[in-house]
C-alpha cells in the first residue's frame, strides 16, 4: 500500500539495493493462485479524528494507522470477518469508533474505508463510540495494459454536494458524478502527471470546490480517490480529541494498490535510491510508467507480462522519443520464474562494486557498460528478489537493505526483544518477583537481529517475535556508532518489514531509515520448518544414532531450523545457534515427540512429512 500525496511529496513505499541474483533465492514464493483466499485492507479516512488501531476478528493488525493511509492487504481464507477501529492505547474490548462484519469472497480484494458519520452539533458532541462507519469497496486488481493506470473514487464527505466530479482544473471531468456513499466504476488512463480538482457536478457552472494539486500516477497500479470533509483533528484545552462539526468543503486523498500480473508474468517495484542523481522519467518497453521520479521515491509492485523487459531512463520532461540517459535489459531465467516479486533499484556507484549491475543497451562482452554518467555521478541498476512469503505464526519478518555507500556492512540490533511465542500447549514461565534488597537486573545489551549487509547487496532478513520493540538500531559492523535508530516500533504478526538505510555518511543527504510493509502471502519455496525443544535438555548428535557423539545439549524452548529427517523418520536434522560460540551448527536429534515439536508456519507437522535429508557428499 502507498498513499500518494502531491507530486513533490510522494510517500516512500520502499527503498532497496541488491545484487543481481540468478539462483533461486531462499524464501521465494510460488506464483500458484491460492484457492479460496481473499484480501482486505483498511483505509483510515477519519481525517477529523486522527490515528486508529485496526482489529480483525478481535486481533489488532495495525497500530496507530494515520489518517489518509491504508494497511497492506491482509490475505485470509474467504469467509466472514469482523473489522473494528479504536483510538490508540484504548482497551481492545472498548466500544469501537466503527465496526462491521465483512463477507470476503474467494479470490476477491476489498477495501474497507472507515470515515466519520456523526458530527458535533449545537449543544451536543458525540463520543468516539460509533462516530464512524465502514464503506466497503470491491477492488478491481486485474491486469491492465502496460503504461495504464486504473482509477476509481468514493464520495464519503457528508455535508458536501451529493454529486461530485474528479476533474481537471478546467472542470472537464475525469470521473463524473460520484454519488455520496455509492460505489463507482473504474477507468484506465495513461500514466502521467494529473492536475486534479473536485467539482460540484450538479451546479450549472460546475463550481470548483477544491483544487487538489498535481499527482503523478504510476502505471499498472490501482488508485482510489477518497473524498472526505476538509477537516483536521482538534483538541480541547486538556488536549483531549474532540468530535467536530461537519465541514461542507470537501478534499480528497489517493491510496494506491498493486495490480495482478497477467499469466506468466511478474511483479516489479521501481525504486530510485540514488541521492546524487536528478529526477527521472522511467519507461518499460517504451511505455512511460513513472514520471518525475525523485530520490527515495518508488512504485507499488507493477504487474508485468513476461520475464524480459527493457528499462529506459530519460531526463525529466523529455519527449518519449528523446535520446535516453540509459537503457538496460533484464531477463529472469526459467529457473527463477517461481520467484514472483522483484525490485529494480537505481543506485549511485561512487567506487562501489557494480559487478551485479544490469548491462546497458549496446554493451557486449568486449565492452560491458554498466555505469551511467550523470551530473551527480555514476548511476547503475540492479535487480532484487523480494521475499514476502508467509511468516510463522506470532512472528514478523524483518529485512535490512544497506543503500548507504562508503560505510562498513550494516547490521540491525534491537533493545528489548519481545519473548518468542510459546509452543502450542506450553505456557510461559512467570517472571519471579525481586526479593527485598535484590538489585534491579542490568538491562540486557542490544541483540543483533539481522546479519551484516553490504552496500548494494540483497536484503538480509530474519523472523522475529511480533510485539513492541523499544529501539531498533542501525550500526556499521565493527563499530558502536549508531547511524540511525527507530523507537517504539510495533511489529505485527504476519507482516514483512523492509528497513532501508539511505543517505550519505557525510550528511548530504543525512542518513535516514525508511521502511515499507507487506503482509506475508504464499508459501515459501524453501519449506520452512521450525523445531522447538520440549525436553528439559535435548542431545544434538553428530550422527543419527544413540551411538553418535553428543555435540551439544539444548534446553527446553530453544528453537532450531529443521532441515529434514532420516530414512525411517526416527531422527531429524537440525541447524542451531551455538550459544557459546555464536556460530550456526548442524546435527541430529531424536524425533521422539517429547523431545522436539516440529511446526511449519505455526502448524504441527508429522515427522514423516519432512523431506528426507541426505548428507552432502553421500
Amino acid at each position: 500500500m502507498m498513499k500518494l500525496n502531491q507530486i513533490v511529496r510522494v510517500t516512500v513505499v520502499a527503498l532497496a539495493a541488491a545484487l543481481l541474483v540468478w539462483a533461486l533465492p531462499t524464501g521465494a514464493q510460488s506464483n500458484v493462485p491460492q484457492i479460496n483466499m481473499a484480501s482486505v485492507r483498511v483505509v483510515n479516512a477519519l481525517v477529523g479524528l486522527g490515528p486508529m488501531d485496526v482489529y480483525l476478528d478481535g486481533t489488532r493488525v495495525a497500530y496507530g494507522l494515520a489518517p489518509e493511509t491504508a494497511t497492506p492487504y491482509l490475505t485470509v481464507a474467504a469467509g466472514k470477518y469482523s473489522l473494528a477501529v479504536r483510538p490508540p492505547n484504548t482497551d481492545a474490548l472498548s466500544a469501537p469508533v466503527a465496526d462491521v462484519v465483512i463477507d470476503l469472497a474467494p479470490n476477491q480484494s476489498e477495501t474497507a474505508v472507515v470515515y466519520q458519520r456523526q458530527f458535533a452539533g449545537d449543544g451536543f458532541t458525540p463520543t468516539y463510540a460509533q462516530t464512524g462507519a465502514f464503506f466497503v469497496l470491491d477492488d478491481d486488481r486485474s491486469a491492465t495494459d502496460l503504461g495504464k493506470v486504473r482509477l476509481t473514487a468514493v464520495h464519503l464527505a457528508p455535508g458536501s454536494p451529493a454529486l461530485l466530479s474528479l476533474a481537471y482544473p478546467s472542470r472537464e471531468s475525469l470521473l463524473h458524478e460520484i454519488a455520496l456513499e455509492k460505489p463507482y466504476g473504474t477507468v484506465d488512463i495513461n500514466a502521467q502527471i494529473y492536475s486534479l480538482a473536485l467539482v460540484d457536478a450538479a451546479s450549472p457552472d460546475l463550481t470548483v470546490l477544491a483544487r487538489l494539486g498535481d499527482f503523478s500516477l504510476y502505471a499498472n497500479m490501482l488508485y482510489t480517490a477518497i473524498i472526505v470533509p476538509d477537516m483536521q483533528p482538534s483538541f480541547d484545552r486538556n488536549n483531549v480529541p474532540e468530535v467536530q462539526r461537519v465541514v461542507p468543503t470537501p478534499r480528497a486523498f489517493l491510496v494506491s494498490a498493486p495490480l495482478d500480473p497477467p499469466p506468466d508474468g511478474l511483479r516489479l517495484r521501481l525504486i530510485h535510491a540514488a541521492p546524487n542523481t536528478a529526477v527521472l522519467d522511467i519507461y518499460i518497453d517504451g511505455r512511460l510508467v513513472a514520471e518525475r521520479v525523485n530520490y527515495s521515491r518508488a512504485t507499488e509492485y507493477l504487474g508485468l507480462k513476461d520475464y524480459s523487459h527493457v528499462i529506459t531512463l530519460r531526463a525529466v520532461g523529455s519527449a518519449p522519443d528523446a535520446a535516453p540517459l540509459a537503457q538496460a535489459q533484464f531477463n529472469i531465467t526459467a529457473d527463477n520464474r517461481k520467484q514472483t516479486h522483484w525490485s529494480l533499484v537505481l543506485l549511485n556507484a561512487a567506487g562501489a562494486d557494480t559487478s551485479a549491475a544490469l548491462p546497458l543497451a549496446g554493451s557486449d562482452e568486449t565492452n560491458p557498460q554498466k555505469l551511467i554518467n550523470t551530473s551527480g555521478g555514476s548511476l547503475f541498476m540492479v535487480l532484487l528478489p523480494d521475499n514476502i512469503a508467509q511468516t510463522r505464526r506470532g512472528y514478523a519478518r524483518v529485512r535490512l537493505i544497506n543503500a548507504v555507500n562508503n560505510i562498513q556492512p550494516l547490521r540491525l540490533l534491537a533493545a528489548g526483544v519481545p519473548p518468542a511465542p510459546s509452543p502450542s500447549g506450553v505456557l510461559p514461565s512467570p517472571t519471579p518477583p525481586l526479593s527485598p534488597g535484590q538489585p534491579t537486573p542490568t538491562p540486557a545489551p542490544p541483540q543483533q537481529l539481522v546479519q551484516d549487509v553490504v552496500f548494494g547487496a540483497e536484503a538480509n532478513e530474519v523472523e522475529v517475535p511480533a510485539g513492541l520493540y523499544p529501539a531498533l538500531q542501525f550500526i556499521p559492523g565493527g563499530t558502536t556508532n549508531v547511524l540511525a535508530s527507530l523507537t517504539d516500533m510495533q511489529l505485527v504478526s504476519g507482516m514483512v518489514y523492509t528497513f532501508v538505510a539511505m543517505g550519505s555518511p557525510i550528511g548530504n543527504p543525512p542518513i535516514s531509515i525508511v521502511w515499507f510493509t507487506d503482509y506475508g502471502t504464499g508459501l515459501p519455496l524453501d519449506r520452512l520448518y521450525i523445531g522447538t525443544i520440549t525436553a528439559v535438555n535435548a542431545n544434538i548428535r553428530g550422527t543419527p544414532s544413540t551411538a553418535g557423539g553428543i555435540m551439544r545439549q539444548l534446553p527446553r524452548g530453544t528453537e532450531v531450523e529443521v532441515l529434514g529427517r532420516d530414512l525411517n523418520g526416527e531422527w531429524i536434522r537440525v541447524r542451531f545457534l551455538d550459544p557459546d560460540t555464536g556460530l550456526r551448527r548442524e546435527g541430529w536429534i531424536s524425533a521422539t515427540a517429547n523431545i522436539i515439536q516440529v511446526t511449519r508456519l505455526g502448524v504441527p507437522v508429522n515427522v514423516l512429512a519432512l523431506p528426507r535429508y541426505v548428507t552432502p557428499g553421500g
